[in-house]
Protein backbone atom coordinates (compact mmCIF):
# COMPACT_ATOMS: atom_id res chain seq x y z
CA UNK A 1 0.00 0.00 0.00
CA UNK A 2 2.73 2.49 0.93
CA UNK A 3 4.30 2.03 -2.48
CA UNK A 4 1.62 4.32 -3.94
CA UNK A 5 2.68 7.10 -1.56
CA UNK A 6 6.36 6.49 -2.27
CA UNK A 7 5.78 7.36 -5.92
CA UNK A 8 5.54 11.04 -4.88
CA UNK A 9 8.59 11.70 -2.64
CA UNK A 10 8.90 15.34 -3.79
CA UNK A 11 5.51 16.17 -2.35
CA UNK A 12 5.52 14.05 0.81
CA UNK A 13 7.11 15.18 4.06
CA UNK A 14 8.74 12.31 5.95
CA UNK A 15 7.93 13.07 9.60
CA UNK A 16 10.59 10.60 10.75
CA UNK A 17 13.15 13.13 9.48
CA UNK A 18 12.87 16.26 11.65
CA UNK A 19 14.84 18.32 9.11
CA UNK A 20 12.32 17.52 6.35
CA UNK A 21 9.55 19.55 8.00
CA UNK A 22 11.82 22.17 9.56
CA UNK A 23 13.43 23.03 6.22
CA UNK A 24 10.05 23.47 4.53
CA UNK A 25 8.74 25.87 7.19
CA UNK A 26 11.87 27.78 8.26
CA UNK A 27 11.77 31.52 7.44
CA UNK A 28 8.79 31.02 5.15
CA UNK A 29 5.14 32.07 5.08
CA UNK A 30 3.63 28.62 5.66
CA UNK A 31 0.03 27.45 6.10
CA UNK A 32 -1.26 24.07 7.29
CA UNK A 33 -4.59 22.50 6.30
CA UNK A 34 -5.66 19.91 8.90
CA UNK A 35 -7.78 17.21 7.29
CA UNK A 36 -7.01 18.42 3.79
CA UNK A 37 -9.13 15.78 2.05
CA UNK A 38 -8.23 15.41 -1.62
CA UNK A 39 -6.07 18.54 -1.48
CA UNK A 40 -8.35 20.68 -3.66
CA UNK A 41 -8.23 23.74 -1.36
CA UNK A 42 -4.45 23.70 -0.96
CA UNK A 43 -3.80 23.06 -4.63
CA UNK A 44 -5.79 26.18 -5.51
CA UNK A 45 -4.08 28.22 -2.77
CA UNK A 46 -0.63 27.07 -3.86
CA UNK A 47 -1.35 27.92 -7.50
CA UNK A 48 -2.68 31.38 -6.58
CA UNK A 49 0.06 32.19 -4.02
CA UNK A 50 3.38 30.99 -5.48
CA UNK A 51 5.47 32.90 -2.90
CA UNK A 52 3.74 31.17 0.03
CA UNK A 53 4.09 27.59 1.23
CA UNK A 54 1.36 25.08 2.08
CA UNK A 55 1.20 21.77 3.93
CA UNK A 56 -1.76 19.39 3.84
CA UNK A 57 -2.33 16.92 6.67
CA UNK A 58 -4.52 13.87 6.09
CA UNK A 59 -4.95 10.52 7.85
CA UNK A 60 -7.02 8.77 5.16
CA UNK A 61 -4.76 6.95 2.73
CA UNK A 62 -6.87 7.27 -0.42
CA UNK A 63 -7.23 11.01 0.07
CA UNK A 64 -3.50 11.60 0.61
CA UNK A 65 -2.73 9.73 -2.62
CA UNK A 66 -5.18 11.97 -4.52
CA UNK A 67 -3.58 15.05 -2.94
CA UNK A 68 -0.11 13.96 -3.97
CA UNK A 69 -1.28 13.36 -7.54
CA UNK A 70 -2.70 16.90 -7.72
CA UNK A 71 0.59 18.40 -6.51
CA UNK A 72 2.57 16.44 -9.09
CA UNK A 73 0.13 17.21 -11.91
CA UNK A 74 0.49 20.94 -11.22
CA UNK A 75 4.26 20.69 -10.52
CA UNK A 76 3.85 22.73 -7.32
CA UNK A 77 7.09 23.49 -5.48
CA UNK A 78 5.29 25.27 -2.64
CA UNK A 79 2.99 22.41 -1.61
CA UNK A 80 3.66 19.26 0.40
CA UNK A 81 1.58 16.72 2.29
CA UNK A 82 1.87 14.72 5.51
CA UNK A 83 0.24 11.35 6.17
CA UNK A 84 -0.21 11.39 9.94
CA UNK A 85 -2.57 11.74 12.93
CA UNK A 86 -3.36 15.40 13.66
CA UNK A 87 -2.87 15.21 17.43
CA UNK A 88 0.55 13.59 17.05
CA UNK A 89 1.71 16.07 14.43
CA UNK A 90 0.57 19.17 16.32
CA UNK A 91 1.78 18.12 19.75
CA UNK A 92 5.09 16.47 18.96
CA UNK A 93 6.37 17.12 15.45
CA UNK A 94 5.71 20.60 14.05
CA UNK A 95 8.21 23.18 15.41
CA UNK A 96 6.84 25.91 17.68
CA UNK A 97 6.10 29.31 16.13
CA UNK A 98 6.52 27.98 12.58
CA UNK A 99 3.12 28.48 10.90
CA UNK A 100 1.42 31.65 9.65
CA UNK A 101 -2.00 30.12 9.14
CA UNK A 102 -3.85 26.92 10.03
CA UNK A 103 -7.11 25.78 8.41
CA UNK A 104 -9.60 23.27 9.83
CA UNK A 105 -12.48 22.74 7.42
CA UNK A 106 -15.58 20.75 8.36
CA UNK A 107 -14.10 18.49 11.06
CA UNK A 108 -16.26 15.50 11.99
CA UNK A 109 -18.73 16.84 14.62
CA UNK A 110 -19.33 13.45 16.27
CA UNK A 111 -22.83 14.69 17.20
CA UNK A 112 -23.62 12.16 19.94
CA UNK A 113 -22.44 13.12 23.43
CA UNK A 114 -21.01 9.64 23.99
CA UNK A 115 -18.58 10.30 21.11
CA UNK A 116 -17.35 13.60 22.57
CA UNK A 117 -13.84 12.20 23.10
CA UNK A 118 -13.51 11.67 19.32
CA UNK A 119 -13.92 15.35 18.43
CA UNK A 120 -10.73 16.85 17.09
CA UNK A 121 -11.24 20.38 18.42
CA UNK A 122 -10.98 20.75 22.17
CA UNK A 123 -9.08 23.13 24.43
CA UNK A 124 -5.97 20.90 24.60
CA UNK A 125 -5.76 20.62 20.83
CA UNK A 126 -6.28 24.38 20.46
CA UNK A 127 -3.55 25.15 23.01
CA UNK A 128 -1.14 22.89 21.11
CA UNK A 129 -2.08 24.74 17.90
CA UNK A 130 -1.39 28.03 19.66
CA UNK A 131 2.19 26.86 20.26
CA UNK A 132 2.98 26.12 16.61
CA UNK A 133 1.40 29.27 15.14
CA UNK A 134 3.58 32.36 14.86
CA UNK A 135 2.75 35.52 16.80
CA UNK A 136 -0.09 37.34 15.02
CA UNK A 137 -0.76 34.18 12.98
CA UNK A 138 -4.27 32.92 12.29
CA UNK A 139 -6.44 29.86 12.79
CA UNK A 140 -9.47 29.42 10.50
CA UNK A 141 -12.26 27.02 11.46
CA UNK A 142 -15.32 26.24 9.33
CA UNK A 143 -18.17 23.83 9.99
CA UNK A 144 -21.73 23.30 8.79
CA UNK A 145 -22.71 21.97 12.23
CA UNK A 146 -24.21 24.71 14.44
CA UNK A 147 -23.99 22.64 17.63
CA UNK A 148 -20.33 21.81 17.02
CA UNK A 149 -19.50 25.46 16.40
CA UNK A 150 -21.09 26.32 19.75
CA UNK A 151 -18.90 23.68 21.42
CA UNK A 152 -15.80 24.98 19.61
CA UNK A 153 -16.49 28.54 20.78
CA UNK A 154 -16.75 27.32 24.37
CA UNK A 155 -13.42 25.50 24.05
CA UNK A 156 -11.78 28.63 22.62
CA UNK A 157 -12.58 30.56 25.81
CA UNK A 158 -10.14 28.24 27.61
CA UNK A 159 -7.28 29.27 25.29
CA UNK A 160 -5.25 32.39 24.51
CA UNK A 161 -6.65 32.86 21.01
CA UNK A 162 -8.51 36.07 20.22
CA UNK A 163 -11.38 36.25 17.75
CA UNK A 164 -10.60 38.34 14.68
CA UNK A 165 -13.37 39.98 12.64
CA UNK A 166 -11.04 41.79 10.25
CA UNK A 167 -11.01 40.33 6.72
CA UNK A 168 -7.81 40.57 4.71
CA UNK A 169 -7.53 40.35 0.93
CA UNK A 170 -6.40 36.74 1.45
CA UNK A 171 -9.58 35.98 3.42
CA UNK A 172 -11.77 37.41 0.69
CA UNK A 173 -10.17 35.18 -1.94
CA UNK A 174 -10.05 32.03 0.23
CA UNK A 175 -11.73 29.27 -1.83
CA UNK A 176 -14.36 26.90 -0.47
CA UNK A 177 -13.69 23.19 -0.21
CA UNK A 178 -15.72 20.80 -2.37
CA UNK A 179 -17.87 19.96 0.67
CA UNK A 180 -18.50 23.65 1.40
CA UNK A 181 -19.53 24.21 -2.22
CA UNK A 182 -21.95 21.31 -1.88
CA UNK A 183 -23.36 22.71 1.39
CA UNK A 184 -23.87 26.14 -0.18
CA UNK A 185 -25.61 24.54 -3.16
CA UNK A 186 -27.98 22.86 -0.70
CA UNK A 187 -28.49 26.21 1.09
CA UNK A 188 -26.78 24.95 4.23
CA UNK A 189 -25.12 27.59 6.38
CA UNK A 190 -21.36 27.44 6.93
CA UNK A 191 -20.20 28.73 10.32
CA UNK A 192 -16.78 30.37 10.31
CA UNK A 193 -14.27 31.51 12.90
CA UNK A 194 -11.04 33.38 12.45
CA UNK A 195 -8.75 33.38 15.49
CA UNK A 196 -5.48 35.18 16.03
CA UNK A 197 -2.50 34.43 18.21
CA UNK A 198 -1.62 37.63 20.04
Amino acid sequence: MNLRINKYPKYLIDISLASSLKNFTKDKNTSLDIGCGDGELLTELALNNPSKYFIGLEIKYGRIVKSLKKAELNKLKNLKFIFCDANLLIKEIIPKNSLNKVFINNPDPWPKDKHEKNRLINSNFLMNLHEIIKRRGFLYIKTDDKKYMKIIKKEITKTRFATSTKKSLFDKTLPNTKFQKLFLKENKKIYSLKLQKK
